[in-house]
């Protein structure tokens, strides 16, 4: 070897030697900005459910759950807390860049794999199975009939049902007709179930924004359930809008009715119970604002539906602590007007589903 290939031999090994001590001395500097920064400590209650939409002692809570019912751990380079307060706070901003807390001292790439981190820990089966429950015994379901029985006056209701679309990126060609909605652009329509105190009991985000209400409710496990529950002799519904099917385990409002009869009674009812699961979604997107109408989610469906499923859980979790709604909300807005399916397909499930209607038509108007 010659003397100047000797050189820059060892030259080039000079330069990787300094890159490496730079990096390591970037991550040292990192580590101690984030050591030196500790939201629990260093920010007020008020300020930190701005910043991250729950409380500190929703937010440990969340964390100790996370670190034993999934696979979700610290690292030599971050805890498992500042990995969680990443994520909550994409989620409460939808924000990719903005630099905040503990996220200023780490660099894009390492905020996205902590999102997708922490995105799949709210997913694992246990956490789900936890916090996005349909009522599974006859004690739960009879308990939450009552609650709404004493708050708007229906028997036999155990939840509302709607759809909602949210915005994500275009996906490739092969399957972006399956996710461009009526409303001209790309989401997913999200079929979600909510009790009376508007927690969200069953979420299903499989489906693209071009597919109706009412084909989600005809293909999902809910659906499925409720006609078990029917056929095993158990007289529950859900609450849904004119898009949907009339079902004996589903009811729907009279589209025409005469003002001060039976049926409009049955509607006003009907109206003020169902609007639950408006203020819910209405309620997950204005805190957890990634999902709200004026952001897109950047991920293929598959992430998408992950982000939404896990903003479901932490909409449960703030429910639990009573955390307060961020203020710029207003749920005094009446919902929006329904958009009418036409009923076009009898059949004995439709012949049967207006007859229970009836029946609770006449129950309510015997009990005034």
């Amino acid at each position: 070897m010659t003397m100047a290939a000797r050189n820059f031999f060892a030259w080039k090994l000079l330069m990787a030697a300094e890159t490496q001590d730079s990096r390591n001395q970037l991550r040292q500097k990192r580590r101690a900005c984030r050591s030196s920064f500790n939201p629990l400590w260093d920010i007020s209650e008020v300020e930190f459910r701005n910043r991250y939409r729950l409380s500190k002692e929703a937010f440990l809570f969340l964390c100790e759950e996370l670190k034993h019912l999934t696979t979700l751990k610290k690292t030599l380079q971050i805890s498992l807390q500042e990995k969680v307060l990443v994520a909550l706070f994409f989620y409460a901003t939808g924000s990719y860049q903005r630099p905040i807390g503990v996220a200023k001292s780490l660099c894009q790439k390492m905020c996205s794999v902590y999102i997708q981190e922490v995105t799949q820990a709210l997913n694992h089966p246990a956490m789900l199975e936890k916090y996005i429950s349909f009522p599974k015994t006859l004690a739960d379901r009879q308990a939450v009939s009552h609650k709404f029985f004493t708050k708007y006056g229906l028997p036999g209701v155990i939840g509302c049902i709607d759809g909602s679309h949210f915005k994500i990126f275009g996906p490739p060609s092969a399957e972006e007709h399956l996710y461009y909605c009526r409303k001209h652009y790309h989401s997913i329509n999200v079929q979600m179930v909510c009790d009376s105190d508007c927690r969200i009991i069953n979420v299903n985000a499989k489906f693209g924004g071009q597919n109706h209400d009412a084909f989600i409710w005809e293909n999902s496990n809910v659906n499925t359930y409720m006609q078990h529950l029917h056929n095993r002799g158990e007289i529950f519904w859900l609450l849904g809008d004119s898009g949907y099917p009339q079902r004996p385990w589903l009811m729907i409002p009279f589209l025409e009715v005469h003002p001060g009869s039976p049926e409009a009674n049955y509607n006003q009812k009907h109206m003020r119970a169902r609007v639950l699961i408006e203020n819910t979604f209405g309620r997950l997107k204005n805190r957890w604002r990634c999902l709200c109408k004026d952001r897109v989610l950047h991920y293929k469906p598959e992430k998408c539906a992950q982000i939404i499923q896990a903003c479901c859980v932490l909409h449960n979790i703030a429910l639990d602590y009573r955390v307060a709604e961020p203020h710029n909300y207003d749920f005094n807005v009446p919902p929006q007007p329904i958009e009418h399916l036409r009923e076009t397909r009898i059949s004995n499930e439709l012949i049967r589903g207006r007859a229970y209607r009836d029946q609770l038509v006449r129950k309510l108007q015997n009990s005034q």
